[in-house]
């Protein structure tokens, strides 16, 4: 049986033995392995006393029971204990509301739960794109999580190379070469190819096979092509598509690789795209970067008339891979992937990077100087608890040299700067900046935390 672990495990499991009765609500694109997270944990932690309610297979029935007021917290559990014919007692059980989102007023009972001594579990896709249908408030007094796929570190768990993972973060720390450097870049470009959705990552693992692979990719891609295509999403569909299948091409820009309506369809505008763009990004699939032209605390967004510049990346680099069309042994074979664009090995490097900064919880921006935007950039800055700026830059190769990067560092105050490249490990002190240069292989992106 393949280990799934998740680093959220930890979190969840704190809180399902802690003292917080807040209900915990999991959020996270569809696919990303909400569920089965809390059932792992809600089993082990709980035994037959973990009940879950899935409102995809039974809404109805599961909806009805909360028919009734929602704050009558122990009618309703009365009514689950009926509906699953089970007798529970609040110290010692788990409930899950899986796909929450799907009864509204199941998501509202949340609320008061949180003064109740039951201890309740909730998971939502979608939830971000449900504010115009709903008639009652979004839930107080929840704890929230947002999931996203597999990193880097997680795949390699799921490879059962748990001590190559820790390594790993040992050299990040200390900024001296891994001897097995060689063969964490053949995982990582592996990672680049299956991605993190745990079926793409589990099906890789129990069969080798990058076509098995593929067909889940496919499947996952249908899936979300689907959901943004529902009439009753009160979008355009058509408009939600093509920027979607838009995106790819976009990130392979050879020069700044800022979203261009004009590129979803020709002479497109924002006011065409704006809703559509908006629902893409809060149902998870997609993952927003705004330009800053900041040096100093607190970043703020760059701002025009237009509201023009900013990225998208896809929150999964397996689908991301997938879409660009191209055999997993063209990329993994070294002959062959030398004849494939720069570009896009760079575009792959810089989507994976995004979704692990932002699965490691890190608010980013890109950078650009404010006199010279739309030339000369760096590809992320984020801001720790302290207010300081930490640039990284992402090399797809092995060439490293970066001038944006220096002049960030000379404008700013940053303690330290991250280049991602294909090179091992390694630090530099700028004794004059005052700064060290930490140069990571890309595959440890996953180090980088506040």
């Amino acid at each position: 049986m393949i280990s799934m672990k998740r680093k959220l495990e930890q979190t969840f499991e704190q809180w399902a033995q802690g003292t917080d009765s807040r209900p915990i609500l999991i959020q996270g694109a569809r696919r990303v392995g909400k569920t089965f997270l809390v059932e792992t944990c809600g089993k082990r932690l709980f035994g037959e006393s973990f009940v879950k309610l899935d409102f995809q297979t039974d809404l109805e029935r599961v909806s009805a029971i909360f028919d009734g007021p929602t704050d009558d917290t122990e009618r309703i559990i009365s009514r689950i204990c009926e509906y699953k014919r089970v007798t529970l007692k609040p110290e010692s059980s788990l409930l899950l509301f899986d796909e929450v989102q799907l009864c509204e007023k199941a998501l509202n009972s949340l609320r008061f739960f949180a003064a109740s001594p039951w201890r309740i579990a909730a998971t939502g896709s979608l939830l971000g794109v449900t504010v115009k249908q709903r008639k009652l408030p979004f839930p107080s007094e929840v704890r929230h999580i947002r999931m996203y796929p597999l990193t880097f570190e997680e795949f390699l768990w799921a490879l059962g190379e748990e001590e190559m993972a820790q390594d790993i973060r040992v050299h990040a720390q200390i900024g001296e070469p891994y001897i097995l450097h060689d063969r964490a870049m053949e995982y990582y470009e592996r990672y680049l190819v299956i991605g993190g959705m745990p079926k793409a990552a589990r099906t890789y693992c129990e069969t080798g096979s990058f076509e098995a692979v593929r067909e889940v990719l496919e499947e996952i891609n249908i899936t979300y092509t689907a959901d943004m295509t529902d009439p009753d999403n009160g979008i355009s569909a058509a408009a939600a598509k093509r920027i979607w299948e838009s995106l790819p091409k976009q990130l392979l820009r050879a020069s700044t690789k800022k979203f261009k309506y004009s590129e979803v369809i020709r002479g497109g505008r924002r006011t065409q795209f704006l809703e559509p763009l908006e629902w893409l990004e809060a149902a998870g699939v997609i993952l927003r970067n705004d330009l800053t032209c900041d040096t100093l605390a607190p970043l703020v967004a760059f701002n025009d008339d237009e509201g023009s510049f900013f990225k998208e990346y896809i929150s999964d680099t397996g689908l991301m891979f997938y879409k660009f069309g191209i055999d997993a042994e063209v990329f993994l074979d070294p002959k062959l992937k030398s004849l494939l664009s720069s570009d896009f090995r760079g575009a792959l490097a810089e989507n994976s990077v995004m979704q692990t900064l932002r699965a490691n919880c890190l608010s980013t921006y890109y950078w650009m100087p404010s006199e010279k935007v739309g030339q000369g950039e760096i590809d992320f800055v984020y801001q720790d608890r302290l207010g300081r700026l930490i640039p990284v830059e992402v090399k797809s190769g092995r060439n490293v040299a970066a001038k944006s990067l220096a002049r960030f560092m000379k404008d700013g105050r940053s303690p330290k700067a991250y280049r991602l490249s294909e090179n091992n490990f390694s630090a530099v002190i700028h004794d004059n900046e005052s700064y060290t240069m930490y140069n990571l292989p890309l595959y440890a992106a996953f180090c980088l935390e506040t």
